[in-house]
């Protein structure tokens, strides 16, 4: 006999998924209630409804008469001339307008008037048609849920079996014997009910039973298989079984007395007890208030529903790494997004570094958080850090004076405050095999990031590639908090996090990682849609301008001007410091990259020895040279002046 399926009659969504809901989190559950009671509040009878709608068409039919669409579009064909006759006249000083925009603004005004004197019809009717849609998206509502818990049984049977065919293979949860003649018997718990709800499936077990004659006396017997007991139902091996036979989480749950026994499996959760999606929007309304000072923001969701935050204060500088569609750009923004609506520009900066092209910031070019402009190129981005340096030296002064250890304890002791500085790199993988100067935009970074937490500038590192070339092994030492997406490897996730959770995540986009030292935290980022980011970007931009004395003060350093280098100087070079030998290498070696490349140098040295052959003069700092070959190297050699005229030139032996 089949267990019966039982429906709630009203579901109750602020249950929580998982058997414990953060304490601080319970409120977050009570809007899906309020929302549902809202929807059952617009139920009309069939009585209303017919009374509503016949009133409806009574003043649909009246507005008609009375021209309501035509008042409308003359309102607003009125209003786009007004205008641009207004503009006109202001751009033109055209007197001779004046009359025609006079008649368009009286005219406006009878309009007006007209829609005034209807006003009262035009409420009624948008509060009958208001009533009548509320209904309508009731009853569409109702529809869909019927829906859905047509597919919630057939699911619910589906764990049935995988939970009938667990029992058969544990040998802890079944009693196997033989009959008489000879056959196996697999005694395994009886599933009694089962429960289905909006978030989970609670299958009941019969765990006692009572015959007629045990009625009369009060006594009771188990109802589980022979050498099976409740605590092997409830232990750690046996959820895991179950857990890995259903996909989803499976947990115990109790009667208060204790009589009932279920297991309940999570509809809506993640193999691994976590939600797959959450909304920003929803997730921003736990913003911490007591931790405002040291600017946090949000981590995700973890298992037990409470919402997990960071700040810069105790985590000052942050790794974040994932593969494309892992979610680490959405992290990224939506970080961005809680500190500039959370903060004004007073209270933090920000400098954004985009080296794929300002593509992946492409929403926060108009932000005032911002301390200059996007950089998007590694030259540009030297000079940055370099900049961000001086600020640093500056304020490290600034707080050895006031005796202030923190960002936090120094705008304590003083009236103007300075804001926290976060600099966020997008792509590290960009800075490297740029020859000297990946070694200078690293040596920024490293004293930055050494220095820079004490005075309150802070990094976010991000990139796509897990390799040691691109995150040294300083990158990852002085990263306290270290941000991982799903990776393909455990060599890969070693690389980020020194442990092989970011390789064993589930295929969820915004499922990370959050190791700090030996803690490790699985939580599920919020997502932040590009409309959200738009509205935050409106809320950052409503704050007061900000006040940029601190970094006035320090000027950016001035690009380095790169020295003319060409034929003379690589002549002089190689008179000067080779002894006169003609070598690229030698003179690449000294110069470097940053001035010529070693083929440009090649090219010019190629080109003195063919006109040399050709018998052209090889003159330098007005003295005139000629070219010796010794096996495949050339030397240069300084031609003495003639001792008489008319005398043939000699070769000098100095």
């Amino acid at each position: 006999m089949k267990p019966e399926l039982t429906l709630d009659a009203l579901p109750l969504p602020g249950e929580p998924l998982t058997p414990h809901t953060d304490e601080s989190n319970k409120a977050l559950l009570e809007s899906d209630v309020q929302e549902r009671i809202a929807r059952q509040k617009a139920r009309l009878t069939r009585r209303q409804r017919f009374w509503l709608t016949r009133r409806w068409n009574k003043l649909g039919r009246k507005l008609n008469r009375l021209g309501y669409n035509d008042l409308i579009t003359q309102r607003w064909e009125c209003y786009q001339l007004y205008q641009e006759l207004k503009h006109k006249i202001h751009e033109t000083k055209d007197k001779s307008l004046l009359p025609q925009y006079e008649d368009l603004k009286a005219r406006g005004k009878a309009l007006n008037e007209q829609l005034r004197n209807i006003k009262a019809i035009i409420v009624e009717f948008e509060e009958v048609n208001g009533k009548l849609k509320a209904h309508d998206e009731l009853i569409q509502w109702e529809r869909e849920d019927r829906e859905n818990f047509k597919a919630f049984l057939n699911e619910a049977r589906t764990w049935e079996k995988q939970l009938i065919s667990a029992f058969k293979q544990s040998p802890r949860l079944h009693h196997r014997y033989s009959n008489e003649s000879g056959g196996y018997i697999i005694d395994i718990p009886t599933i009694r009910e089962i429960v289905v709800k909006d978030d989970r499936v609670m299958y009941l077990i019969k765990t006692t039973s009572q015959s007629m004659i045990d009625r009369l006396f009060g006594r009771w017997h188990s109802a589980l298989p022979y050498g099976v007991d409740v605590p092997d139902l409830m232990s750690d091996v046996t959820l895991e079984n179950l857990k890995s036979a259903c996909g989803r989480v499976v947990t115990v749950e109790r009667s208060k007395r204790g009589a009932n026994f279920y297991y309940v499996i999570s509809r809506l959760d993640s193999p691994d007890g976590i939600p797959n999606k959450i909304l920003y929007q929803k997730a921003i309304d736990w913003y911490p208030p007591l931790e405002h000072s040291k600017t946090p923001w949000i981590a995700g969701v973890t298992d037990d529903r409470k919402i997990e935050w960071y700040n810069f204060e105790d985590n000052p500088h942050v790794l974040i790494a994932g593969a494309t569609q892992g979610g680490k750009s959405n992290h990224v923004n939506q970080m961005i997004a809680t500190m500039v609506t959370m903060n004004t520009p007073q209270e933090l900066r920000l400098l954004l570094v985009d080296l794929k092209g300002g593509i992946e910031f492409t929403h926060w070019k108009g932000l005032q958080h911002q301390l200059r402009p996007m950089l998007t190129s590694p030259t540009a981005v030297l000079e940055g850090l370099q900049w961000l340096r001086s600020i640093m030296e500056t304020r490290l002064d600034a707080f050895e004076g006031m005796k202030a250890k923190n960002l936090t304890s120094y705008n304590e002791k003083v009236e103007q405050q300075l804001p926290r500085i976060v600099c966020l790199i997008d792509e590290m993988a960009t800075l490297i095999g740029l020859g000297d100067l990946t070694k200078d935009l690293h040596t920024e970074l490293r004293v930055l990031s050494a220095q820079g937490r004490a005075v309150g500038i802070n990094l976010v590192l991000c990139t796509q590639h897990s390799s040691v070339d691109v995150l040294p092994g300083w990158v990852k030492t002085n990263m306290g908090l270290r941000i991982s997406a799903k990776m393909p490897s455990h060599q890969a996730s070693m690389v980020i996090l020194d442990s092989i959770t970011a390789s064993t995540l589930p295929d969820v986009p915004g499922r990370m990682v959050f190791s700090s030292g030996r803690f490790e935290v699985v939580a599920q980022s919020p997502f932040i849609s590009d409309e959200q980011i738009e509205s935050s970007i409106k809320v950052a931009n409503a704050f007061k301008n900000p006040d940029n004395t601190e970094f006035i003060s320090v000027l950016p350093k001035p690009k380095p001007v790169k020295p003319e280098f060409g034929r003379q100087q690589i002549l002089t070079m190689c008179v000067d410091d080779f002894n006169c030998h003609l070598s690229a290498i030698k003179v690449h070696d000294v110069v470097g990259n940053e001035i010529m490349s070693r083929r440009n140098i090649r090219a010019i040295i190629t080109e003195i020895i063919h006109e040399w052959e050709r018998g052209e003069p090889i003159l330098i700092n007005e003295k005139e040279y000629t070219l010796t070959k010794d096996r495949k190297a050339y030397y240069l050699g300084l031609i003495a002046q003639p001792i008489a005229q008319g005398s043939d030139k000699t070769l000098d032996a100095s």
